[in-house]
């Protein structure tokens, strides 16, 4: 079976009982080793390490992250190889439209895991917009003071062109949320970065570039509060509905949990209330943000499954928003003007809602226990494109 058919529900996450690695372990290549510093978060099939690259004396400076997936058997485990496909590919874009992929520096496998090990970044959009005051920036689009909107308009615009950028690949992302982008660290920290491409899938045909045909059903997968409503319908995605799950998080970056349905757990109530936001149901704050936001939000609504969308028109309506309200995109974001977020963000790295800091309980869950394993692994085999 094609691997590029594997669709994931949030339903099929299990959870590890015991991590993978342990801390100060070594991870060894035939180039380089890599020493694992701390665990940074524990999902269903694997964890993410922050590791350290060494030479043999255990020398060395460069710090990555190091992503795991379990090598149990199953049609399902194939996200890291998603995953890799894509960092893969990405390098062979033109460097303006690579600029939002991070970059994967190493991969392998163990007996009991296969890994790769990529460039680190800073904390999530979401945990960003978390640490704001009242958890939203200090601009709310609704506001229209110049300052106020700067950040969003480039938090979109920015998100927006890695959206692009992964659809030009020929991947849909399929779970486009605040938490799957991240700021880079220092003096990167005004790029945005697209992460996370574990349930990400090719739309077109690998050889004729035609876009392939839908699937007559396809199960729910990604993050109720930002799934697109084919997706509550389990229908086959297509650009349209990145671009979706992208405005709802446009929305959210205005004011934290201004959705209307941000509040409800129930997937069919959250559906109603999408499809009443894209009839032109509007809350007071959601009628209260400029008119190009709606207008973007029509235009969204009004593509079909084959549409190419016009992401400069999208863009050129943020602008306008931007210009309208005296706003710059060329300012700072507000994280890069407090010296303590900034450096918060260095110690962290984005991961996906499964992933877990190790300070967090996670609700209705035993606490996992780090399984000891050799000081050096020696046996690391080469994680090659055509594994399974």
């Amino acid at each position: 079976e094609d691997w590029d058919d594997i669709d994931i529900d949030e339903e099929d996450e299990g959870q590890v009982e015991e991590h993978l690695v342990e801390e100060r372990s070594r991870l060894k290549l035939s180039h380089f080793r890599y020493e694992v510093l701390e665990l940074l978060g524990a999902g269903g099939f694997g964890d993410v390490y922050k590791v350290r690259q060494v030479d043999e004396a255990g020398r060395g400076d460069d710090i990555f992250a190091l992503k795991t997936e379990t090598n149990t058997s199953g049609k399902i485990l194939n996200r890291l190889k998603m995953e890799m496909t894509i960092l893969q590919e990405s390098e062979s874009l033109p460097e303006e439209k690579r600029k939002h992929f991070i970059k994967m520096i190493d991969r392998g496998r163990t007996e009991s895991f296969k890994f790769i090990v990529m460039q680190l970044v800073g904390t999530s959009v979401d945990k960003l917009q978390k640490q704001q005051p009242k958890k939203h920036f200090t601009f709310a689009l609704s506001l229209l003071t110049s300052i106020r909107l700067s950040t969003t308009i480039k938090l979109s615009l920015q998100t927006l062109e890695g959206i692009k950028d992964l659809h030009d690949l020929g991947y849909l992302h399929r779970d486009i949320k605040p938490q799957n982008f991240s700021i880079g660290l220092r003096e990167k920290a005004n790029i945005i970065y697209v992460l996370d491409f574990g349930i990400s899938r090719r739309y077109i045909e690998k050889h004729s570039k035609a876009i392939r045909l839908p699937r007559k059903m396809v199960r729910f997968l990604g993050t109720i509060r930002f799934a697109s409503r084919n997706c509550h319908y389990s229908r086959e995605q297509c650009r349209r509905d990145d671009l979706e799950s992208w405005a709802y998080m446009l929305i959210e970056f205005t004011e934290y949990a201004s959705l209307p349905w941000s509040k409800i757990i129930d997937r069919d109530l959250v559906c109603k209330e999408k499809e009443r936001l894209f009839a032109g149901t509007y809350t007071k704050h959601i009628a209260s943000l400029p008119e190009e936001i709606h207008k973007i939000l029509k235009y969204i609504n009004e593509l079909n499954f084959q549409n190419t969308p016009d992401y400069e028109y999208i863009m050129m309506m943020l602008k306008r928003a931007a210009a309208r309200k005296h706003a710059s995109i060329t300012a700072k974001f507000d994280w890069e003007e407090s010296e303590s977020e900034t450096h918060a963000a260095k110690q962290m790295i984005s991961c996906d809602d499964k992933y877990k800091p190790r300070n967090e309980k996670s609700e209705g869950r035993k606490p996992t226990k780090i399984r000891p394993i050799n000081v050096i692994i020696n046996k690391v085999n080469h994680l090659e494109e055509q594994e399974q």
